[in-house]
């Protein structure tokens, strides 16, 4: 028993683009990787933190089961309950926002809290709205409530989780530096960009999912000093 308090004592928190997921697989998840992360889950707390929203996850994770889920980078939190972490304003601030893009002419998408739009880097997109902000993974852009992101979703999670050990961050992208923020350890996949590696304590050679993968064996096999 006392063991497997001492394991649920760690809580990895994985980006999933690029990371738990390969833009070489249309960002579907890997069968192995999967039963890799089901599998350490039952020893271990494993939370998705991702960009993404619920609908997609069921077709790009099928099978999957974490401990729990923190969705559009930060704002939606899923495990048991759903919990939004974003201001009570935020409906009538993110209508200005869609109402700027829309004369703008950009195309966006809208999840349950999220605005997302593809290739904003690109078009070198900027918002100025009062309570909005923009979160850029890649050349992507999220436009969130000012102050939300992954490591504040993480963060929420942690407390409904009443979870007090070390926490194990890895990403690949910009977007994940908030979650590096709130992390005792911070882990880069092989494909990650240079200046998230730069912010790593540790740098896996393996891309993607197969980094992952590697990381989870280090933990069980006790080779990261935390």
């Amino acid at each position: 028993m006392r063991e497997l308090e001492s394991r649920f004592r760690i809580m990895v928190a994985s980006d999933f683009d690029r990371t738990l997921s390969s833009e070489k697989d249309g960002f579907v998840m890997r069968r192995e990787v999967v039963e890799e992360v089901n599998r350490f889950s039952k020893s271990y707390h494993f939370v998705v933190v991702t960009g993404r929203e619920r609908k997609y996850m069921e077709v790009l994770a099928p099978g999957l089961n974490p401990t729990a889920w923190v969705m559009e980078n930060g704002a939606l939190l899923v495990h048991k309950v759903i919990d939004v972490n974003a201001p009570s304003n935020w409906p009538s601030v993110r209508t200005l926002v869609e109402q700027t893009l829309r004369r703008r002419g950009v195309r966006y998408s809208r999840g349950e809290v999220i605005i997302y739009v593809d290739g904003g880097r690109s078009q070198k997109l900027e918002l100025d709205v009062k309570g909005a902000s923009i979160e850029w993974n890649r050349n992507d852009a999220m436009i969130m409530p000012t102050g939300v992101n992954k490591g504040t979703g993480l963060t929420k999670l942690k407390e409904a989780l009443n979870f007090q050990g070390k926490v194990i961050a890895v990403g690949d992208s910009e977007n994940d530096f908030a979650l590096f923020k709130v992390a005792d350890f911070k882990v880069a996949v092989g494909n990650a960009l240079p200046e998230v590696k730069r912010e790593a304590d540790l740098v896996l050679d393996e891309d993607d999912g197969e980094g992952v993968k590697k990381l989870l064996k280090m933990i069980e096999e006790d080779e990261l000093k935390i």
